[in-house]
């Protein structure tokens, strides 16, 4: 990408924050204020005002993956979740907690939320135009297959051009109460917003001109 990601640097952690992602869930100004302060001018991350490993664990739940760190000069690898999952997020983007490739690259964590109303700036990534956008789904659908028995592995996504995602490999599909509503190896997601069968696509991003 070519947005900067900024930097702040503690005695015993790095912080990174990717500003384009962020969809201001707020985990890190509700779980540590004095560490993230909104609403200030300049800097607004300090480090040292935590314990190094609680600010990581916090930083863990991030939904987006604006945030990163560092620990100690390296960089500290986050566990991959057990079961590789997108969870839809009502009237927002889909939430993806996976050890996952996006287009074929590898990210810096398991955590990513992807447009799913198709007015990011930042496709796939969401950049909360879902809010200017009016964008309205309740996060939930009927249950798909949960008899099958998903193991470890990586999650492939593509983003089609001008068109959906498509997820390859084990994945569960999760609706906006945490629920498991879907299990397999491939789905193929609405990412335009117009589906009428959402979260999965219907084809009719073609009949809107989707872009993206």
């Amino acid at each position: 990408m070519s947005h900067k990601v900024q930097r702040y640097e503690g005695k015993h952690i790095v912080v990174h924050f990717d500003a384009a992602r962020c969809i201001h869930a707020g985990n890190c100004v509700r779980g540590l204020p004095n560490v993230f302060r909104a609403g200030v001018k300049g800097p607004w991350i300090f480090p040292d005002e935590a314990d190094a490993a609680e600010l990581a664990a916090l930083i863990r739940t991030c939904p987006s993956g604006a945030l990163t760190y560092e620990r100690d000069g390296e960089a500290e690898e986050e566990m991959a979740p057990e079961i590789n999952s997108v969870t839809i997020e009502a009237d927002g983007p889909l939430r993806v907690h996976a050890d996952y490739t996006l287009n074929g690259e590898k990210p810096d964590c398991f955590r990513a939320t992807l447009c799913r109303c198709g007015a990011s700036r930042l496709k796939p990534y969401c950049d909360g135009a879902h809010k200017e956008a009016g964008f309205a789904d309740n996060g939930q659908c009927p249950a798909g297959d949960l008899e099958t028995v998903i193991a470890g592995g990586t999650l492939e996504i593509t983003a089609i051009p001008d068109g959906p995602l498509i997820l390859k490999g084990p994945c569960e599909v999760r609706d906006a109460d945490g629920r498991a509503v879907n299990r397999g190896e491939e789905f193929v997601l609405c990412r335009c917003g117009a589906s009428e069968n959402k979260p999965y696509c219907d084809g009719r991003h073609a009949v809107i001109g989707f872009r993206g």
